[in-house]
């Protein structure tokens, strides 16, 4: 494989695993459900909210984003 391919899928790869964050957490918002994480070396546990559209900053990644909700608090 070429390096550009490389490249390519592992960037697919990452697009998938950052939509299926966002699918879960939409789904465990709209349910009500906590999510338990394992960030900085602690586990928590969040209870999202549902929010319209999460992955306009941060990169996609709804557990960044609620943590920086948290912390801005």
């Amino acid at each position: 494989m070429k390096e550009n391919e490389i490249l390519e899928m592992q960037r697919l790869i990452d697009e998938g695993v950052r939509l299926a964050q966002v699918r879960l957490w939409q789904r465990a918002g709209v349910e009500h459900q906590p999510l338990v994480v394992y960030r900085g070396g602690k586990i928590l546990e969040m209870v999202p909210e549902v929010e319209d559209d999460v992955t306009d900053c941060y990169n996609g990644d709804p557990l960044a984003h609620r943590k920086a909700i948290v912390q801005g608090s």
